[in-house]
């Protein structure tokens, strides 16, 4: 039923099409599907670095971790959660050097693996990001002083993009069911994630800044995720990269359900970080039972400051900058696309059939307008 499903009336897949294919229905009925891919040859590079984070992993649980430790448990990340994290600590350039000669790499391919290649790495917690083979595609370091600045509290590895790989942290949520990975909380920052899942949150994954591409959504619906909530930080580039990633969502061929929690509902909290930290786990479901449609709520932003009360002229140009943006959403995003109607029309003091005259006439083509009334004529 699900190869026909797939198929269609189509000719079956062959080659890289077919193992596609089958590893793509595997993920929608929950199956592990790594054991469908070939094997591969061995990359030495993706060997090195993880060699490196264990002998990083070491070195925090040694005596020299100690500092390390103790700032990560100021974070309010116990004990056992630092363990499970797999969270490490950059050693000396020299031991690290010795240690992966000793397990048979060459001074070349530590060089140009980078991990020795930075003078500010030294001394940092690190952590790898792992790519959708749950091998490592990069790798993190963030310092131990809070008052660093922005630009440099967080370094990547050299050479290694971000571009192509999940996000952090969702590799671990691939093993066995797809239960968790169904509907998947986006956070902001890596601590972000590290805190929830201290706290039991493992459905949760962290973009590791505030880009997020369409390309990003496409992944993640071929991997099993059903349903997005973007849970980003309470700053003024974290509202904008929401709304950046409710459009990059619309403009993907194919992408989960997007929800947002609105920063503001994080106050007097900066971050999921500190929301959780202060406020529990009850806080924190309390809070994404909050999340909305992600359709309606940029719809909303498009319309904010305006109310039912304020002049003609400032609601009708409030409608316009939604209007044309909801006339860019895709058919198969239709039901969204009415709720979001009905919820501008209410903030700016109109019906909703009104609204959907003057959005019909003035945004939409009637081309696609009548693919979207196709879509309607089953409710």
């Amino acid at each position: 039923m699900l190869w026909t499903a797939y198929v269609g009336t189509g000719e079956p897949p062959r080659g890289e099409d077919f193992v596609r294919a089958v590893k793509e229905l595997a993920g929608r009925a929950g199956i592990d599907p790594d054991p469908i891919e070939r094997a591969r040859p061995r990359d030495r590079r993706t060997d090195l670095l993880q060699g490196f984070i264990e002998l990083c992993r070491r070195e925090l649980a040694s005596d020299r971790g100690v500092p390390a430790r103790d700032y990560l448990g100021g974070r309010g990340l116990p004990e056992q959660a630092i363990q499970r994290s797999g969270i490490g600590l950059v050693p000396k350039p020299d031991k690290t050097r010795h240690a992966l000669k000793r397990i048979g790499y060459r001074e070349a391919e530590i060089a140009a693996a980078g991990v020795v290649s930075d003078s500010r790495w030294p001394g940092r917690v690190c952590g790898a990001w792992m790519n959708e083979y749950r091998r490592p595609g990069t790798l993190w370091a963030r310092s131990l002083d809070d008052s660093s600045g922005e630009g440099s509290r967080y370094l990547y590895l050299r050479g290694a993009s971000r571009t192509n790989l999940p996000p952090y942290g969702f590799s671990d949520l691939l093993p066995g069911s797809g239960d968790l990975r169904r509907d998947l909380v986006l956070v902001e920052g890596i601590f972000d994630l590290h805190q929830l899942r201290a706290h039991g949150v493992q459905n949760v994954a962290a973009v590791g800044g505030v880009g997020i591409a369409p390309r990003t959504f496409e992944l993640l619906s071929r991997l099993g995720v059903e349903r997005v909530t973007l849970c980003l930080d309470r700053d003024q580039p974290g509202r904008d990269a929401i709304n950046r990633a409710v459009e990059h969502s619309t403009r993907a061929r194919r992408s989960p359900s997007v929800l947002v929690i609105d920063p503001d509902r994080l106050t007097p909290a900066k971050d999921p970080d500190e929301y959780v930290r202060e406020g529990g786990i009850a806080a924190w479901d309390a809070l994404a039972a909050a999340r909305s449609c992600g359709i309606t709520w940029r719809a909303l932003e498009l319309a904010t400051d305006v109310t039912a009360d304020s002049p003609p002229e400032m609601r009708r140009e409030a409608l316009a900058r939604a209007g044309a943006w909801l006339g860019t959403v895709p058919p198969r995003l239709a039901l969204e696309q009415e709720d979001a109607v009905a919820a501008v029309a209410e903030r700016c003091g109109y019906s909703s059939a009104a609204v959907w005259r003057v959005f019909r006439a003035r945004f939409w083509s009637s081309e696609r307008d009548l693919r979207v009334s196709h879509s309607l004529e089953f409710r």
